[in-house]
């Protein structure tokens, strides 16, 4: 630890200088960029000096994204024509670079997947830096295991192929100690933290002064979650102060920080100053991760204010960011880019050799497929004339179908609403009991897991917990990751809400554990923990493409805080909920737990049940099963 406080003065340093620097070269830089394009119009360049013209502008990041996808496209047009795949791998390369400034991360992961596949083939020396820029874009699509991966793999190359570029080795041990950050693994962060200091002196590289703020901000989000507030604050102000000017992104990344900070810590003025520059770094970013948390960071400050209508509209607002900078879509595409590259240089051998029995068989095919063009065309008339008596019945089938579908994802009296007017009213609920459950440890263990084993897991577990919310007349929200989020009271109200809930609660627990009864030693049957809380909410629906039912309010946020205050295998209940249920069910009072933004609160665990009041309880309780 003493060794990383040690250069915090070296990084200081490196900060102002980066600021002095950067106004002193800009007006230079332009100036270098006015002078590339001018240099491009004359007429008498021959093929290899437009190339190397293209090769820097494509790769000079004083010019916008936009701007650098089109000489990056140049790049690899004439590198086409010249059969020079030196220029294809660095066309392609710079074009991923732009997508990633652009957040358009699949497209950044596509075109950086073609220059390594170009670059193994002619053994180019950027592979480490590809590997390392592909661990970045997978770090920001939520990919941990392929960010690792790939980081992993960069650090081998380069310590094979260069032990001496100490710049390139400051960076790459940077970006791993950034991805276990990420990830929440505190000692590898820390250590790969330290190696890159260490690199960072050895390089002494002005070009290295830009990583300095990114250093500073690091180690400051590295004592924020040591939960070390006194250390991290500072830290984490110099590198969003030093970013603010050039890199807002990063600098919206490094206030949302020091939102959470200020949260964590109940300090009111410092919300508002830390959410205000936040907001001024937010105008200037386009649609990001960064800009998604930032919406949600205010959405949680005006839930705690009450204020439900801001709420309401920040999170909207973050629920479109969230989308768009991240969708099933784009998970896929990008899963299918490495298996079609992984691919693709089987297919090009197996192509020759099937391309002279492909001729051979041209002339059959085409008689063969006229042949049934001809059938298609006769049985086609005849068909239509069949078609057109069924098609009323068919529509009305595919009717009924979609009103199925739409009632399975909103409830029956919102579906309805829907259909009828084309939208929603938002309603306040007075009494509803809301649950949120979460497996334990499931980040650690599901890390290693591959995407088709991770999802059919937790639908696994989540169809048998749909199960017990339609047993038990309760409604299921929605699911974030691995945590499931139902309600009980809506959009019907009724009174017995929070006892429903509660045994809801029992089945759940009861089915894991059963589950995890059958194979104790597999480390992903999870235990899992439960929150509830029982409060007025505000419901309606979210998007105008993609509907989603969901509830606002200080209840969700409470019952939220019981799920992260549980224990695995127990029931937390607030204050709230306890009044309900107290005189059926036996409950242990925890006392006063410290919750984030609400301080001092009651918690109760409830005791389990023994075979006759599971009984009693059951025959008392109005089940739809």
């Amino acid at each position: 630890m003493p060794y990383i406080y040690s250069k915090c003065i070296l990084l200081l340093m490196l900060v102002n200088i980066l600021v002095v620097t950067k106004a002193n070269t800009y007006g230079q830089g332009s100036e270098i960029i006015d002078s590339l394009k001018t240099e491009l119009k004359n007429s008498k360049l021959s093929d290899e000096e437009r190339l190397l013209l293209f090769h820097k502008l494509s790769f000079e990041t004083n010019l916008s994204p936009d701007e650098r996808l089109l000489y990056s496209d140049s790049l690899l047009i004439l590198g086409k024509e010249l059969d020079n795949k030196r220029a294809q791998v660095k066309g392609h390369l710079h074009k991923g670079f732009a997508f990633y400034d652009l957040s358009n991360y699949p497209r950044d992961i596509e075109e950086s997947l073609k220059a390594l596949d170009l670059a193994i083939s002619i053994e180019h020396n950027v592979t480490a830096l590809i590997y390392s820029h592909l661990g970045n874009s997978f770090l920001k699509m939520n990919d941990y295991k392929q960010a690792e991966n790939y980081l992993l793999k960069a650090l081998d190359e380069q310590l094979r192929s260069n032990p001496k570029d100490y710049p390139a080795l400051f960076n790459l041990y940077f970006n791993l100690s950034e991805f276990y950050l990420n990830t929440e693994e505190l000692t590898s962060a820390f250590d790969y933290l330290q190696k890159s200091i260490e690199y960072f002196e050895k390089a002494d590289s002005p070009g290295l002064t830009t990583r300095a703020p990114y250093l500073k901000g690091n180690l400051g989000l590295y004592h924020l979650k040591q939960g070390d507030y006194k250390l991290a604050e500072p830290l984490l102000q110099e590198g969003a102060k030093s970013l603010s000017s050039w890199n807002k992104e990063s600098a919206l990344g490094y206030y949302n920080h020091l939102i959470d900070l200020a949260q964590l810590i109940n300090d009111t003025e410092k919300i508002k100053y830390y959410t205000n520059r936040a907001g001024e770094m937010a105008i200037s970013v386009k649609e990001s991760t960064e800009l998604s948390k930032y919406y949600y960071n205010l959405y949680e400050i005006a839930n705690s204010e009450n204020n439900f209508p801001s709420a309401l509209s920040n999170y909207k607002t973050y629920h479109a960011y969230r989308d768009s900078a991240l969708n099933l879509s784009s998970v896929q595409k990008v899963a299918n880019l490495q298996n079609e590259l992984e691919l693709s240089n089987k297919q090009k051998e197996l192509e020759s050799e099937q391309f002279k029995a492909k001729q051979q068989k041209t002339r059959f095919y085409i008689s063969v497929m006229l042949s049934i063009l001809l059938i298609v065309l006769i049985v086609g008339m005849f068909n239509r004339i069949r078609y057109v008596r069924k098609t009323s019945s068919i529509i009305e089938e595919e009717k009924e179908r979609s009103d199925q579908l739409l009632k399975n994802i909103l409830p029956d009296e919102t579906a309805d609403e829907l259909k009828a007017f084309g939208k929603v009213t938002a309603k306040q609920f007075d009494s509803v009991t809301v649950l949120f459950a979460d497996f334990c440890g499931f980040t650690k263990h599901t890390s290693k897991m591959g995407p088709q084993e991770l999802v059919e897991r937790v639908d696994f577990y989540f169809s048998k917990f749909d199960e017990i919310m339609e047993k038990y007349d309760l409604e299921k929200i929605k699911t974030i990751g691995d945590a499931y989020m139902c309600a009980g009271g809506l959009p019907f109200p009724s009174h017995d809400h929070a006892m429903r809930m509660v045994m809801a609660a029992f089945e759940m627990l009861e089915f894991a554990q059963q589950f995890k009864d059958e194979d104790p030693d597999d480390p992903t049957r999870f235990d899992i923990r439960i929150g509830i809380n029982t409060g007025p909410v505000i419901a309606g629906v979210v998007g105008t493409k993609k509907f989603v039912y969901d509830i606002w309010g200080d209840t969700v946020n409470i019952a939220s805080r019981m799920e992260s205050n549980s224990q695995a295998g127990q029931i937390n209940i607030s204050a709230d909920t306890y009044q309900l249920i107290k005189n059926q069910l036996d409950c242990t009072y925890r006392g006063e737990v410290d919750v984030k933004n609400k301080g001092m609160m009651k918690m109760y665990f409830i005791n389990p049940l023994n075979k006759l009041q599971k009984e009693n309880l059951y025959k008392n309780q109005r089940v739809t099963a």
